[in-house]
């Protein structure tokens, strides 16, 4: 059997098995870029829209409820 293997007795050609095998590597590769793909357009889609909505904090300082006054500053309470 030159250019054929018994494969549970049933006769495949290299050829054939050559295929199979790129196939399958092909459709490996084809799965890996389409996750990529989708990674890649999701983490784009959430950075564009927060680009899109801005920074909406305001530049205002926050008011705490802890003022300290000037002229209490280094003294305990009583």
């Amino acid at each position: 059997m030159k250019q054929e293997e018994i494969y549970n007795g049933k006769k495949r050609s290299r050829r054939r098995k050559e295929r199979r095998g790129q196939n399958l590597l092909i459709r490996g590769v084809m799965f890996l870029f389409f996750f990529l793909l989708l990674v890649v357009l999701t983490a784009g889609g959430l950075f564009g829209y927060r680009y899109a909505q801005g920074d909406k904090t305001s530049s205002e300082t926050l008011e705490s409820s802890r003022e300290v006054l000037p002229e209490t500053m280094g003294q305990l309470p009583q």
